[in-house]
């Protein structure tokens, strides 16, 4: 990997490094895998069907999951998740959702 000085006798840091965004986290991530459901978008006046998703992680202030679909930046939505005996439920933000390779979409959300 290619590094680069900021000024002589600083130590060397990854271009990869200085290209990450900031950490937007308020919360360490933890790994929890388990199904969600994701109700249509809060306010748009249409009923619409809940969709399932793949809940990878989860912090006390949003959760990431894997979805078939692509979710608009800023829309409001439901959240449901199971996981064993235990269900939780949250009005959620989507804060991002990008194209994988594989075709399906990476989602991050805030809980509010």
């Amino acid at each position: 990997m290619k590094k680069i000085m900021d000024s002589p006798g600083a130590q060397p840091r990854s271009v990869a490094a200085i290209n990450d965004p900031p950490e937007r986290r308020r919360a360490p991530r933890q790994v929890y895998e388990a199904k969600g459901w994701i109700s249509g978008e809060a306010g748009n006046g249409q009923k619409q069907a809940s969709k399932t998703v793949d809940v990878v992680d989860l912090s006390l202030y949003g959760a990431g999951f894997i979805s078939d679909e692509k979710y608009h930046l800023q829309a409001v939505h439901w959240m449901v998740m199971g996981g064993g005996g235990l269900r939780a439920s949250s009005r959620i933000r989507i804060v991002s959702c990008r194209m994988r390779d594989d075709g399906r979409f990476d989602c991050g959300v805030e809980f509010f």
